[in-house]
């Protein structure tokens, strides 16, 4: 310090005779200018950089302890150094003043950030004593010492002083190459072992054993051996067939050990999960047919495709479980002709229509009910329905247990007497329905029929009607419906109401009934469908399609709203609802799901990791056959709410719906190896189906990435982070918009939180 000083002193003396004053950023500060820039060090922990060379005005920089600086300017008296800082806000550099007597030409060795150089060695370790080297720091000149520790013996071979053998303890020395140190030893030969032999052989039921002994003293070594594995061979219990799986256990062929049973497919069947050329071809023939996107023949078997052949099996009346058996594929290879009617329908006897394939002849024939068909012996809830309607009217039918018996008999046998009626023992036909449920339909009061409900309803029942194409040669129209309760309370669905008529009155006499009798919870949370047969003949005017439940609270009667066709071949305005998605929020599918949390209810326990309160959504998806045949007129369930079609235009996002119109405007747009339409909104989020809240374990190899700040690159965490990553994460926001988990064999493996704009 001393030496800067006079340095400085000196400096400022010459610069006074020699040189004239020159402000110091237009600041009027008289200073001297020298040759420079002077480089030194700051000696104070924190030192201040004023905007003057005084204590009073603006800091613009704050220094630490060691911090380089280059001084360009200093005052008359020497007492305040300008230094070069950078000028954030204009660029470049400009002057800032710190006290002289906080300057050094010396870097201090307490703020030092040490650059030593190499060491210096004047004693070397050896395996008898430490080493000893120093070396200095380039910047400040500290010496820092060090003592290596001592070199391990540098040991020779073993000689033997006295033999041993694998009985008797012998004597050996060995020395150190370097100082010369012994050391000795007693020691063992090993034992000398001859070949294994077995003493028990091992099988599936028990351990074996074998023994080796030592040539020198005989003594013996044995080793207990596991059991053999199970030599299991496959028996067919159940054959498989060409629509269903078979079943076939794995029996031990030396014990008979059965190791649990299995089911096995058919040869030719492909499921969800299967990849390449042949899946192609099952992909190829589906988009032909119209029931998957051209974008989903990609080879891969997901979820688009499982639920595309599950559609077309339930209009070709095959099993509907999205497996394409060698009966469904044949189903699909075939070229068929057009239907022709073989024996015409009636009111109370199916008919049935035939059409022949043109490359192999295959025949294909179809009953065509006409309505619900019981006999005795079924089973169900549509024979549960019926038996309480006909108690409705007075006659009883025994306990409602869903099992059509004797008492049914004779209960419909009552009926059909009073009305006039003739009935076939052991069978229930359409014509029988129809007249009990009319004769239901009047003992309702008009002041307990509820009418359609509401949004505000406990009961909101949501009917939506197809007409699959127009009717066919023998003028039969197919139709399929499904019923969704948007209400507050449990209601039972009894029956779906057909009549024919100019104005949808369902308590007159010429009435077609479907019976069903399927809980409907509230919420959209499952819905009643199926599918059914009008003959042209049946009546005349419009055909009016309406759905009656009762609620489980308090026992009204509540209808749907009426769905009406022009006439019973032509297709008139249609509702098209979110498909149904099966969920068990308690015993969760492997698979992806969108989920909202609370990051504070995802702990650890005593047994890992819990995600507790979960909320498992489905994204809520549309049939594509009923999104490609959607029209203006028709109208689409948007979150429980019916919204009407004004205006449809098809665009490179999707199909646009109701753009620039008085309604709720969104897109259906639609994804590779998918069956069918999702809505995105004007506010780019997609809509979904809450199907209840669950606590899930994460799995021990699980993983946690996050991607919320699309600024920043994602961060992946493994199981025993994920808590703390959540709960230290700047975004609290887990929901199903940004956040999905994937779940294999009930535990979560992977969990995603992605950028929502």
């Amino acid at each position: 310090m001393r030496k800067l000083m006079r340095m400085l002193l000196a400096l400022v003396l010459v610069l006074a005779i020699a040189a004239p004053m020159i402000p110091a950023l237009a600041e009027e500060v008289e200073t001297k200018e020298y040759d420079g820039p002077l480089p030194l060090y700051v000696t104070k922990e924190t030192v201040k950089a004023y905007k003057h060379p005084d204590k009073e005005s603006k800091v613009l920089k704050k220094l630490s302890g060691g911090d380089a600086v280059m001084v360009e300017l200093v005052t008359k008296k020497g007492d305040w150094c300008g230094i070069l800082i950078e000028d954030t806000k204009k660029g470049g550099q400009k002057i800032a003043w710190v006290l002289t007597k906080y300057l050094s030409e010396e870097m201090p060795q307490s703020f030092c950030k040490h650059d030593f150089g190499k060491w210096t060695v004047e004693i070397e370790p050896t395996c008898e004593h430490e080493g000893y080297r120093y070396r200095f720091c380039k910047l400040c000149g500290i010496r820092q010492e060090d003592s290596p520790k001592k070199l391990d013996h540098e040991w020779g071979k073993w000689k033997v002083s006295k033999e041993a053998t694998c009985t008797k303890k012998g004597e050996r020395v060995r020395t150190c190459k370097n100082c010369g140190e012994q050391q000795k030893e007693e020691y063992l030969e090993d034992h000398d072992f001859g070949a294994w032999k077995m003493t028990k052989e091992p099988t599936c039921t028990e351990k074996g054993e074998r023994v080796h002994t030592c040539k020198v003293c005989g003594t013996e070594k044995k080793q207990e051996l596991d059991k053999l594995p199970h030599d299991y061979e496959y028996r067919v219990t159940l054959e498989a067939t060409d629509h269903s799986a078979g079943v076939r256990s794995k029996v031990c062929k030396v014990c008979g050990h059965v190791g649990g049973e299995e089911s096995f497919d058919p040869e030719g069947t492909i499921r969800r999960g299967a990849k390449g050329e042949e899946v192609r071809y099952i992909q190829q023939l589906l988009v032909e047919q119209g029931y998957l996107n051209a974008g989903g023949a990609d080879g891969v078997f997901g979820g688009g495709t499982e639920k595309a052949l599950m559609k077309y099996q339930q209009d070709r009346n095959l099993n509907p479980d999205g497996i394409a058996w060698p009966q469904t594929r044949a189903d699909l290879e075939h070229d068929y002709g057009p239907w022709e009617t073989v024996k015409q329908m009636t009111r109370a006897e199916a008919g049935e229509r035939v059409r022949v394939c043109r490359g192999c002849g295959f025949e294909q024939h179809e009953i065509i009910e006409p309505g619900t068909v019981f006999e005795r012996g079924r089973r169900g809830e549509d024979v549960r329905a019926l038996q309480q309607i006909i108690k409705e009217v007075g006659y009883d039918a025994g306990s409602f247990d869903g099992i059509y018996g004797k008492k049914l008999d004779a209960a419909l046998a009552g009926f059909a007497q009073a009305e006039g009626m003739i009935v076939e023992e052991g069978k229930v036909r359409p014509a029988d329905v129809d007249a009990v449920v009319n004769a239901w339909l009047e003992t309702i009061p008009a002041d307990t029929w509820m009418g359609e409900g509401d949004v505000n309803s406990p009961v909101n029942l949501a009917l939506t009607v197809t007409a699959e194409g127009g009717a066919d040669d023998s003028g039969v129209t197919s139709y399929s419906w499904s019923l969704t309760n948007l209400g507050t309370e449990k209601a039972m669905f009894n029956a779906l109401l057909l009549t024919f008529g100019d104005t949808p009155d369902f308590k007159q006499e010429d009435l077609v009934m479907v019976l069903d009798g399927v809980e409907l919870k509230p919420g959209a949370a499952n819905s009643a469908s199926g599918s059914f047969n009008a003959d042209d003949e049946w009546g005349e005017g419009n055909l009016n399609f309406a759905a009656m439940a009762v609620s489980e609270v308090t026992g009204a009667k509540w209808l749907s709203n009426a769905v009406t066709f022009e006439n019973a071949s032509t297709a008139g305005a249609k509702t098209i609802a979110p498909m149904v998605s099966d969920v068990d929020v308690n015993n969760l599918a492997d698979g992806i799901y969108p989920v909202s949390f609370d990051r504070g209810d995802v702990f650890s326990g005593a047994s890992g990791i819990y995600m507790n309160a979960v909320h498992i959504y489905t994204q809520d998806w549309y049939d594509i056959v009923d999104v490609n045949t959607l029209a203006v007129g028709d109208t689409i369930v948007v979150e429980g709410e019916e919204v009407p079609v004004l205006s449809l235009d098809n665009t490179e996002y999707g199909i646009e719906v109701n753009a620039d119109q008085d309604a709720r405007a969104f897109v259906l747009a639609s994804q590779e190896d998918s069956n069918g339409f999702f809505i995105r909104g004007l506010d780019d989020m997609t809509t979904y189906t809450d199907h209840g809240e669950t606590a899930l374990m994460i799995a021990p190899e699980a993983t946690f990435t996050d991607a919320w700040d699309i600024e920043k690159e994602p961060v992946t965490v493994n199981a025993d982070g994920i808590v703390e990553a959540m709960q230290t994460s700047e975004n609290d926001a887990f929901t199903q918009f940004n956040t999905t988990v994937r779940v294999e064999g009930g535990k979560v493996v992977e969990i995603n939180r992605v950028f929502v704009p």
